[in-house]
């Protein structure tokens, strides 16, 4: 059976995909951010404060250029370094409450309608939507840390 373009997952999946890199790049734009600290604030959001060096390895980002854009989110009030409890000689990077604050002004509607959206499925649809986007973003986490090694 041949397929059109959107008629599959794997299509709808790399449509999706696009479209979320436009919104965080509108969304960016609009909070007065870089592409990349929105994406900063999304890794600290998902996952909480962690090192600087487990942000980069996150961001695929370089030692310096990472901590030039923390420096930046730590001056515009998103982000603050605080002592790492399990290592005295690191710090932990993680997102503020005034940060958070303003982040969710800008991606509250979104994360409304994604709500709104999520509510139309019966729960056993969901189940096998969250078994499926898991697995997807498993694997986009895999081939991200794979192509960050030369």
């Amino acid at each position: 059976m041949s397929t059109t373009r959107g008629e599959n997952l794997a299509d709808l999946v790399r449509e999706h995909s696009s479209a979320v890199m436009r919104y965080a790049v509108a969304t960016a734009k609009r909070m007065g951010l870089e592409a990349s600290e929105l994406a900063a604030l999304e890794h600290l959001q998902a996952a909480g404060p962690m090192t600087l060096g487990r942000l980069g390895e996150r961001l695929s980002m370089s030692p310096g250029a990472l901590t030039a854009l923390v420096d930046r989110l730590e001056r515009k009030g998103y982000v603050e370094r605080i002592p790492n409890p399990k290592d005295r000689r690191s710090a932990l990077v993680r997102e503020t409450e005034a940060g958070l604050g303003k982040s969710l002004e800008h991606l509250w509607p979104y994360i409304e309608e994604m709500r709104e959206i999520e509510g139309r499925f019966s729960e056993g649809e969901r189940a096998v939507i969250a078994r499926f986007l898991s697995a997807a973003t498993e694997a986009t986490h895999r081939h991200a840390e794979a192509n960050r090694r030369p």
